[in-house]
């Protein structure tokens, strides 16, 4: 699993989304019983937002589980380094990164 963008600024959001989702193995073996197996896993180039504005903004929905296991301190530290971010982002430009993408057939 790839650290997000966002991760830097919620520096314990990895590790609580490595124990949330299942392993490449556990994926596999849970669709092996529907006769399905691995046909590759591929990295994925994805565009997130189109400034750490909007990509902030987003985030601040906290619709992503993994801020309920974050503590009120975490997030509003995570908050406040991530409008430091912002405020210094003189010239906007697009929040990418790289996400798996596992095919099954």
């Amino acid at each position: 699993m790839p650290d997000l963008w966002w991760h830097q600024f919620f520096p314990r959001a990895a590790e609580i989304e490595k124990e949330m989702v299942p392993a490449v193995g556990q994926v596999e073996q849970a669709f092996s019983a529907a006769g399905l197996e691995i046909l590759a896993l591929e990295p994925v180039s994805e565009r997130f937002a189109d400034s750490m504005a909007e990509g902030a903004a987003r985030l601040r929905l906290r619709a992503i589980s993994t801020f309920e296991y974050l503590t009120e301190q975490e997030t509003a530290q995570g908050f406040a380094a991530l409008d430091a971010a912002v405020a210094a982002e003189t010239s906007p430009r697009p929040v990418e990164g790289v996400s798996d993408l596992l095919v099954l057939g």
